[in-house]
């Protein structure tokens, strides 16, 4: 009986987390996009992450994220979407929807263990000195580990109120997993049947597969799996905008989420290149410098690398380029945790060579060899799932030319084009941090672009 009680208000909690996400994406989209969606509520959930991420950082500027705060903004958020018309739906559809995400987020977070060993090492941690404290000048002093933090440690911490208790800072992850799952889900089953949809929906199907395969067991996600649903979102909307739909609010989100991802992982940066290279080779020129949307992403940003600099005494951590020695508060230790991370990740531990240092190590492809040794072997054991299927299914395809009346040329340099952007990211990837956990949707946006080019273009 204890157990049921237990359990019953875990799902009420992600019930209501889960509904309160799906008003803060209304809200984003309603006030910065210029949108009045309601309609699209497991999109909604996946945009509610960015509204608080931008409050709760805002907020952890001057206060503490305590329970009297995060109640306040909860609240205020809640009474301005009832002012907006965020109930203005059909409410038996919404419930369902959020049913139907809550079940999913139920049974993934009742089938784990808390996130370790990260959870434990920083995630955690932080989240608690942002409860108690507001933004901490020089945290990194305290560990190191207090320079690589998330945005979605402040989202995370902002959900530790009187309704959700500490269970707020684990339960939202695993709400934005379920939400996409659904959101692929959707859409490609409202694609699949117009044949001029059916190639964008075939993406979708895949990506749906691979985050299945990659994301089915919650105490595995960490700091990654966030980073790396958002990827997969960006690109369905630029395949979105290449092949049906070039309109600005498509443009938005691609920059929206772009400039997200950055603050998920500071690593995921050079995802910017693809809103910039869009801007510059459409024709249309959304206007967007002066628009809403362009003021909140910048002072998202810059609000980011405020909060960076003040923690670490860099603006982007660790990379020792950005950072100001001169501060008081500086990390000294930038260069070598620089470093130890890019070594580690190159497989240091097995290096076998005893005269090289960690500097040397990681220059000239001296780390090849111990790489290989144990890394290599998790990246191929993680791919090959993945590759026989995607195979298998993309024969299915071509032999079946389903996909046949689909094909147009004039998509032809598109998928060109962002098969060269993920090549980039792929090798980029390569060079610096080779670790499957970090690389995995580039890798298989990689790889889906070039299963298209053998099949898909063939057919």
């Amino acid at each position: 009986m204890i157990i049921f009680t237990q359990y019953s208000i875990l799902f009420l909690q992600i019930f209501l987390l889960s509904l309160f996400l799906a008003l803060c994406g209304f809200l984003i989209k309603k006030t910065i996009f210029n949108s009045n969606d309601v309609e699209n509520f497991e999109e909604n959930c996946l945009f509610g992450f960015l509204l608080i991420g931008f409050v709760a950082l805002f907020i952890n500027f001057f206060y503490p994220l305590n329970l009297f705060f995060n109640n306040i903004i909860f609240l205020l958020l809640i009474y301005f979407a009832f002012k907006l018309g965020f109930f203005n739906q059909n409410k038996k559809k919404m419930i369902k929807n959020t049913v139907y995400i809550s079940s999913l987020s139920f049974i993934l977070f009742i089938y784990s263990n808390v996130n370790t060993p990260d959870a434990l090492l920083y995630h955690l941690p932080y989240s608690r000195l942002i409860n108690e404290h507001k933004i901490v000048i020089g945290a990194s002093n305290i560990h190191f580990r207090f320079g690589h933090i998330s945005i979605f440690q402040y989202i995370s911490s902002f959900f530790n109120n009187s309704i959700f208790k500490t269970n707020g800072i684990l339960l939202p992850v695993t709400i934005l997993i379920s939400s996409f799952l659904f959101y692929c889900f959707k859409k490609f089953k409202s694609d699949f049947n117009k044949d001029t949809l059916r190639i964008k929906s075939y993406f979708v199907f895949l990506i749906l597969i691979i985050s299945l395969y990659s994301f089915n067991r919650y105490s595995g996600y960490g700091n990654d799996a966030q980073a790396h649903i958002y990827y997969f979102l960006t690109v369905i909307y630029i395949i979105d905008f290449f092949t049906s739909r070039k309109t600005l609010l498509n443009y938005q989100k691609i920059l929206a989420l772009s400039v997200f991802l950055f603050l998920l992982k500071p690593f995921f940066i050079i995802c910017i290149i693809i809103p910039i290279l869009i801007y510059f080779m459409d024709s249309k020129k959304y206007i967007i410098i002066k628009s809403k949307l362009f003021i909140f992403i910048l002072s998202l940003f810059f609000l980011w690398l405020l909060k960076t600099f003040l923690t670490t005494g860099c603006i982007i951590y660790p990379l020792k380029l950005s950072c100001y020695k001169d501060v008081v508060w500086f990390d000294d230790k930038v260069d070598n945790v620089s470093i130890q991370g890019e070594a580690w990740a190159k497989g240091w531990p097995q290096n076998k060579d005893k005269n090289i240092n960690q500097n040397i190590y990681i220059k000239k492809f001296n780390w090849i060899d111990s790489w290989s040794s144990v890394h290599l072997k998790v990246v191929l054991k993680n791919l090959l799932p993945i590759l026989i299927f995607i195979v298998f299914n993309f024969l299915f395809f071509y032999f079946t030319k389903c996909l046949k009346k689909n094909y147009k040329n004039k998509n032809q340099s598109f998928f060109i084009l962002f098969f060269l952007i993920n090549f980039f990211f792929f090798i980029f990837w390569f060079l610096k941090i080779p670790i499957f956990r970090q690389g995995l949707s580039f890798i298989y946006i990689f790889i889906l672009f070039f299963s298209y080019f053998i099949f898909i273009k063939n057919v």
